[in-house]
């Protein structure tokens, strides 16, 4: 009876033991797992429309008045956002006034030439007639004329002919400096009236309208902060980003040691840090040129790639969202997997536990990958091996 009761509790334990060992141990599977490339990227519309406040002259701040609300939808010539244009209404009150003062010399001025030129034009006459008369005395021969008489004719047509000379050049030169005087006048209007034209071109680009159809979408400063009614933004700087959601892509960046393994037409696994929950598939569309630095704070060399989305969530997906990605780089078939966390490292070589009947053996492994926290072993286990956490 004794007897019985030790195997019974001999039984009891080994299963109780077997029991707390499956609690803290895992299975070695025979699976296929894919060799990947993570990176991170973000997500962009591939037609997209950056808008901000134009190039005006004298001015490199400007303030908001308006703004079509984040994630409405904008129509092509829909007014998406305007400045203010306090500054450029008094530069054009300005330049009016000067542009109408302007205005009235050149009628002032085509005035007096005009007078000037009448009262030249009869002068020229008058000395015309002169001439004429004087000449007509020069020409009479008569016997009865003393000498002295007819060598005065020929001394007042002399000057009655020089008279008309200097008339008719003095016509002509008020002619020519008239035309001048007027262009100089005319030219001081065209440039004020282009600089009114000009003004009011520039109040009616401070209101900027959508060049296409597309999701409004506010960009963030270089302090993180998105631009609202009333605050200043400086020349340059885009505000509103117009993004057509129904076409998606994700732009990635891949660190250069492993640019040798990226290729066009490569399955890529996508996850979104606001929709972690999805899993979203793509392929590589196009790769990056030329290589950079990841940013001015991490000096690491990447390049760009684009992937385009086999699918696309527009209830969820918004340009800028931030990416992660995983590129199948190759799928390995019916190999041995376990969680890293089962393999122990002595002296620069892998070790597990198998579980056994009557205890654990300490057992050298050879892995090959490690994928995802999960190790791909080549020899040292078989499927269906127990080994201890």
């Amino acid at each position: 009876m004794n007897k019985i009761l030790v195997v019974l509790l001999q039984i009891f334990t080994l299963l109780a033991l077997q029991a707390c060992q499956s609690e803290n141990s895992v299975t070695v599977k025979l699976e296929s797992v894919n060799v990947t490339i993570s990176a991170s990227g973000e997500l962009e519309s591939k037609q997209r429309a950056f808008l901000g406040p134009p190039t005006i002259p004298r001015m490199w701040q400007h303030q908001i008045k308006y703004m079509l609300p984040e994630n409405s939808q904008a129509k092509k010539g829909q007014l998406v956002v305007s400045f203010d244009d306090k500054k450029v209404q008094e530069r054009l009150r300005d330049n009016m006034g000067k542009q109408a003062q302007a205005q009235k010399e050149l009628e002032n001025k085509k005035r007096q030439e005009a007078a000037e030129e009448q009262k030249l034009v009869l002068a020229l006459a008058e000395k015309k007639m002169e001439f004429e008369k004087a000449q007509r005395k020069a020409k009479i021969v008569d016997n009865s004329s003393s000498k002295v008489e007819q060598q005065k004719a020929q001394i007042d047509f002399t000057i009655a002919e020089n008279d008309l000379t200097l008339a008719t050049k003095t016509l002509q030169f008020h002619r020519d400096n008239m035309q001048v005087n007027i262009k100089r006048a005319q030219a001081k209007l065209d440039r004020l009236t282009s600089k009114v034209n000009a003004l009011n071109g520039y109040i009616n680009r401070l209101k900027v309208k959508a060049s296409m159809d597309g999701l409004v979408i506010y960009k963030s400063d270089w302090n993180g902060e998105k631009p609202s009614i009333g605050g200043n933004v400086q020349m340059g700087q885009s505000v509103i980003e117009l993004a057509v959601i129904e076409q998606m892509q994700v732009k990635a960046q891949i660190e250069e040691p492993d640019s040798g393994n990226i290729r066009i037409g490569q399955t890529v696994n996508i996850t979104f840090d606001s929709a972690k929950d999805k899993l979203f598939k793509g392929k590589i569309d196009s790769l990056g040129k030329v290589f950079r630095e990841k940013s001015w704070q991490d000096k690491r060399k990447v390049f760009d790639v684009i992937i385009a989305l086999d699918n696309i969530d527009a209830q969820v997906m918004r340009p800028g969202m931030t990416a992660r990605i995983e590129v199948i780089q190759k799928t390995l078939t019916n190999v041995l997997t376990l969680p890293q966390k089962a393999v122990k490292q002595i002296n620069n070589h892998d070790f597990v536990d198998v579980i056994k009947t009557f205890g654990n053996e300490n057992k050298q492994i050879l892995v090959s990958n490690v994928i995802n926290n999960k190790v791909v072993i080549t020899s040292g286990l078989q499927a269906g091996d127990k080994v201890a956490l």
